[in-house]
């Protein structure tokens, strides 16, 4: 089954999805940021990526150039709720920038699978 690393600085959200994903089939594993996340990934190399956007640390732009620039082929999903302005035009750019799929936040466990699955796919 593939590897999944899901980037959220939300503990809940982060856990919730890799608990979910795991049932799944999938081996999932969490970073808390963006750093993180990068040295995840170099270690142990996933099919696909689920990023939040708005992080600190390392947010999730910066985060998805950095995996599209050292990994071309590596799938990548990027989530945002918008922050406190809602602004989802984070989500037009993470596409600009590698991503494949993107997810508004909140959405229902469903929405994650099926995306999960389509992007695998690609």
């Amino acid at each position: 089954m593939a590897k999944i690393l899901v980037i959220d600085d939300d503990d809940l959200i982060r856990t919730m999805m890799v608990s979910a994903l795991r049932k799944r089939g999938y081996d999932v594993f969490g970073a808390s940021n963006g750093n993180m996340g990068l040295k995840m990934a170099q270690k142990d190399q996933p099919d696909l990526v689920i990023t939040d956007i708005l992080m600190p640390d390392k947010e999730g732009i910066e985060t998805i150039l950095e995996l599209t620039s050292m990994y071309p082929n590596l799938k990548i999903i990027a989530m945002s709720s918008g922050g406190a302005t809602k602004n989802m035009s984070f989500l037009e750019m993470a596409e600009k920038v590698g991503a494949h799929c993107t997810l508004k936040k909140p959405f229902k466990p469903q929405i994650i699978f099926d995306a999960v699955q389509a992007t695998l796919e690609l």
